[in-house]
């Protein structure tokens, strides 16, 4: 017998008395902080895994049941990821009380936010607010930066700036060829015959050590994984080798090459900003134009501080160039702390943005308005998608922006004391290595992921195991020159710059003195 949709009342309020349990002893801080350990245990998984359904159920069993089995059977398989302060892994941000409000009535309100209909619903006009509002919280002028759009995330993100750049470069070499500017679109001839008519002989992608969503949109967009190419500086990877920049320039100029650029904010291993956009566009300006593109996922929140904020003076410094830019890319779920999925597109030409995304069809079509707000299906890579500028919305204008200026400042303070307490410590390399600098510059060079190595090659192989296997933190792995490494990257809300609490970077210390003991 078909189980009913509808609840009563009776059983609703039951589930949501559940779900109040739930929040109240897994989302409050103050009950939360302190559960250890961070994963869950391999009879965890193997007990929830025999309870998940192997089949479609003829009938179901209803919404009671259902909650009882997700709440005691299928919760505990889950790792603490965005509710501890000291899970470091993969730049993960948690959720705000405000955002998790916001995305509570984004699932309740369910709008369909693909066609601005301002007579018919706010959505659209409140998802334009809140990419203005983010434009504030950057200080980056919304007279400057037109285009503007929410994505899944920072992937999504460089895909639509590296279409926006393929755009812009193939449109400008099919005037040249002859094409009115309204008839030369990619996005109407593709990218094949766009090329043939401009005798454009192909496209590259020159960065500096990028982020592999760059390879992966590279593919998307019709370049290719194989035309992207790292002009890194050895020494310093996450900058650009200027001379062979130039030289690449200089041959894809020749070969009939167009180029975009890709610089990165916030280096995935060590957090790291490419410092010379102007230098870059000073550059590229030599030989032709090119399109300047900077994937800033996590890198961008250092611009909530100006060069007025003393102790952050020099974190405003790495990013005051980003005017240089032609489009940047920004993670929501990563310091901005809104729920997964959540990123945001900014470019300054709002036209190149919406000829690549525009979405044409009748029944789709926005009735005249004196609003300046496009159509979000005919700016965004989806027609249909979440409303995730509510989220966005509510924890804006919860804390603003002193509020967010207030929350890096702890994260990098409490990176910062990580970074010392490795520094300090006699079985540990903390990484980049700064030959001849002080202790106080390397701390001070660590924006909110530390990087570091066990001194011991063998032991350094056991390290990252070694930390998780405590169960009080959580890192992730990778590779640094060749040697294996451990980064933490401090992205939650709920971490404190303070050492004392569950809360603090003590907690952190206490592991690092205790598997260094070991090594």
């Amino acid at each position: 017998m078909a189980v009913s949709i509808a609840p009563s009342s009776y059983e609703f309020r039951t589930v949501i008395s559940q779900l109040e349990r739930v929040l109240l002893e897994m989302y409050l801080p103050s009950t939360h902080s302190c559960r250890e350990p961070l994963l869950p245990g391999p009879k965890e998984i193997e007990t929830a895994e025999s309870r998940l359904l192997t089949s479609l159920p003829q009938d179901g069993v209803g919404l009671t049941a259902v909650t009882h089995h997700l709440i005691k059977h299928i919760v505990p398989a889950f790792n603490d990821s965005s509710l501890s302060p000291h899970y470091y892994g993969f730049v993960t941000g948690g959720v705000t009380p405000a955002a998790l409000l916001g995305d509570m009535l984004a699932s309740i309100m369910d709008q369909n936010v693909q066609v601005h209909l301002p007579e018919e619903t706010l959505a659209t006009t409140l998802e334009a607010r809140a990419l203005e509002m983010l434009l504030d919280l950057f200080r980056m002028p919304r007279d400057r930066w037109k285009g503007r759009c929410f994505t899944t995330g920072a992937t999504a993100s460089n895909i639509l700036g590296l279409a926006c750049g393929r755009e812009s470069l193939l449109r400008e070499k099919l005037v040249l060829a002859g094409y009115s500017f309204g008839d030369a679109s990619i996005a109407e001839m593709g990218v094949l015959e766009a090329c043939l008519q401009s005798r454009v002989m192909g496209m590259q992608v020159l960065a500096a050590m990028p982020h592999s969503s760059i390879a992966k949109a590279a593919a998307v967009v019709g370049i290719g994984r194989a035309m992207v190419k790292d002009m890194s500086m050895p020494e310093a990877p996450w900058e650009f080798d200027m001379y062979r920049l130039e030289d690449a320039l200089e041959d894809g100029a020749n070969r009939g090459i167009v180029s975009i650029i890709v610089a990165g904010y916030g280096e995935v291993n060590t957090g790291r900003f490419c410092s010379n956009l102007r230098d870059i566009r000073n550059l590229v300006s030599r030989y032709g134009s090119a399109w300047i593109h900077v994937d800033a996922a996590f890198g961008i929140f250092a611009r909530v501080f100006s060069k007025g904020d003393r102790d952050m003076a020099a974190v405003a410094n790495w990013v005051d160039q980003i005017e240089y830019a032609d489009s940047v890319t920004g993670d929501g779920h990563k310091l901005l702390n809104v729920p997964y999925d959540s990123g945001f597109f900014f470019c300054r030409n709002p036209e190149i943005l919406q000829q690549n995304m525009m979405n044409a069809a009748p029944y789709l079509a926005a009735p005249p308005s004196t609003s300046n707000i496009p159509s979000p299906l005919n700016i965004h890579l989806e027609n249909s998608r979440r409303f995730r500028a509510l989220p966005v919305y509510a924890t804006l204008t919860a804390y603003g922006a002193s509020g967010y200026k207030q929350l890096v400042r702890r994260l990098i303070l409490h990176a910062r004391e990580i970074a010392r307490v490795i520094y300090r410590h006699p079985a540990y390399e903390l990484l980049p290595i700064l030959e001849g600098g002080t202790e106080e510059e390397a701390v001070n060079s660590v924006f909110m992921v530390v990087l570091f190595r066990a001194k011991d090659e063998f032991q350094n192989h056991l390290l990252r195991e070694r930390i998780n296997d405590t169960g009080k933190m959580y890192v992730s792995a990778t590779v640094w020159e060749g040697l294996p490494a451990v980064r933490v990257a401090v992205g939650n809300w709920r971490v404190s710059g303070n050492k004392t609490g569950s809360d603090g970077w003590g907690v952190v210390e206490g592991v690092l003195q205790m598997v260094g003991g070991m090594l």
